[in-house]
């Protein structure tokens, strides 16, 4: 992308974007699924060059349902967006996210 002078990728519906494949110990978690989406994992890398090549400032979102159901989506558009400051702060990984971002409510793990 970089030799073609691009700096900035702009991915409109983004939403479509949420089947990015992580693992995780947890159970009983809305929104874990074990498929992933071809299409999500380039648009992964693709967000993980751009942020290389441009510090961090080189990738807009937009859709008008970011999270519709889940903690993971959640997770999942902060992957795509905020990875070095997931990196910075050691939860890269589902799990060390969750723990530290979730809030159980009624015996399962929710995001509220």
């Amino acid at each position: 992308m970089n030799s073609y002078g691009v700096d900035r990728l702009f991915v409109d519906e983004a939403h479509y974007y949420k089947n990015l494949f992580f693992q995780s110990k947890m159970k009983r978690v809305s929104g874990i699924g074990s498929s992933d989406a071809q299409k999500s994992s380039d648009m992964f890398m693709k967000c993980q060059y751009m942020d290389e090549i441009t510090g961090g400032k080189g990738i807009i979102f937009a859709t008008g349902t970011p999270i519709s159901n889940s903690m993971v989506e959640l997770y999942t558009m902060q992957r795509y967006l905020q990875y070095n400051t997931l990196l910075k702060h050691h939860l890269q990984h589902f799990d060390s996210w969750a723990s530290t971002f979730r809030r159980n409510s009624d015996s399962s793990r929710t995001c509220t």
